[in-house]
């Protein structure tokens, strides 16, 4: 029988024994790989198990609507700002499950081209461990919201990176932004964030043209897509299934899809601080004609002290230094109620009597005014948008 020879390994100026058929790697190489716990009487390890060499898909990927992020990151990622700074790269891609987030992260963990680590789990030890990396790589952390909830302080030093061996990118997607405040409006930190919402008209038309048995439905399945309340890929491919399946789908139809009966039409007011809300409302309750609605009242023109003509837009601008614009919300309901997951945030008490409301923002978790301008029937989540691609 062959004597296995031992080796031997220095550490910290001790010399550690270690089987003799051990082979030692300066990295793991190229792949993706996932945070693993070994655990032992002694105590637990942390290692990483390879996966495979890179993220595959054994389905079709529609449009994302997210080549813009990708490419943004790339190239930030690849620059000489970001290279000789040395630097963590922090990216959030947030949205509702089925909006193709997870995929587009693996597909830009793939385009980055270097190892990717999965953590799926806050570890004991998982700071340092990450940190002791020795080379560059991905840190892809799905649903981290989720996984960090119990240790957000965790992966905010992770991402700060204070004794980085070398620089990370960090992917993180969340279901929604409930995660330490101090990665939000810190792109030192979380540089980019991205929102995934509806599916683009594109994606939704090049699916119906691969799966649909009878093309000459499509338009049937276009005006009930257009009625939702929100896209998915799960809920366009349940739509799909149903009339190839039933031949239709019809106006009563059971299926388990969020259905929007109105759209509202909402002003929102953007970077004006809790303290000053009520101050706003005021300004404009004062500036309002009778029967003048806060909508027609922001489209009504003004001067400036220059003499410059615009709307009142302008002047909530100059007033309170803030932006604010029209959005349209697909809701199931004539109006807004409290705790209502809208498609920009949750709905934190429901509009008085002049339309005024606030919501908890999904981009950041912060509170901010909004106003309804008016309610309508027949919804359309893409405006008219919807069409066949040739």
């Amino acid at each position: 029988m062959e004597v296995v020879k031992q080796k031997w390994v220095k550490e910290t100026g001790v010399f550690y024994p270690i089987p003799g058929d051990t082979t030692l790697h300066l990295v793991p190489g190229s792949g993706v790989f996932q945070v693993y716990e070994e655990k032992s009487m002694g105590g637990s390890r942390l290692g990483l198990r390879k996966m495979a060499d890179k993220f595959t898909f054994n389905f079709k990927i529609y449009d994302l609507g997210a080549e813009d992020i990708m490419q943004k990151i790339e190239t930030t990622w690849n620059s000489d700002v970001f290279v000789k700074g040395n630097k963590n790269l922090g990216v959030i891609l947030n949205g509702l499950k089925g909006t193709g987030k997870t995929i587009a992260s693996k597909i830009l963990s793939n385009r980055i081209n270097i190892p990717v680590i999965v953590v799926n789990a806050a570890y004991d030890g998982l700071l340092n461990f990450i940190q002791s990396l020795c080379f560059e790589c991905v840190v892809l952390i799905d649903e981290a919201e989720k996984t960090f909830r119990e240790d957000s302080d965790v992966l905010l030093k992770m991402i700060d990176g204070v004794y980085n061996e070398t620089r990370k990118l960090y992917i993180l997607t969340t279901n929604k932004l409930c995660i330490d405040e101090n990665l939000l409006g810190r792109p030192g930190r979380i540089r980019y964030i991205k929102q995934f919402g509806n599916l683009t008209a594109k994606a939704v038309a090049d699916y119906i043209k691969d799966n649909l048995f009878d093309q000459n439905k499509a338009d049937q399945i276009m005006n009930v897509v257009d009625g939702l309340e929100i896209s998915t890929i799960d809920i366009l491919k349940s739509i799909v299934d149903e009339v190839n399946i039933h031949g239709e789908i019809s106006e009563n139809s059971l299926l388990n899809v969020p259905k929007a009966s109105y759209k509202i039409d909402v002003v929102r007011f953007d970077d004006v601080p809790k303290s000053r809300f009520n101050e706003l409302k005021m300004f404009i309750m004062e500036h309002l004609s009778n029967g003048e609605t806060v909508g027609q009242w922001l489209k009504q023109p003004w001067v400036d002290t220059d003499g410059e003509r615009s709307n009142n837009r302008a002047q909530i601008d100059n007033v309170f230094d803030a932006d604010c614009y029209t959005t349209q919300i697909a809701s199931k309901f004539p109006s807004l109620m409290k705790e209502q997951d809208t498609r920009i945030g949750i709905v934190m008490e429901e509009p008085d009597q002049n339309g005024f409301f606030t919501i908890r923002n999904s981009w950041n978790d912060k509170e901010e005014l909004c106003c309804v301008t008016s309610y309508n029937d027949a919804p359309s989540l893409y405006r008219g948008g919807l069409k066949l691609y040739a």
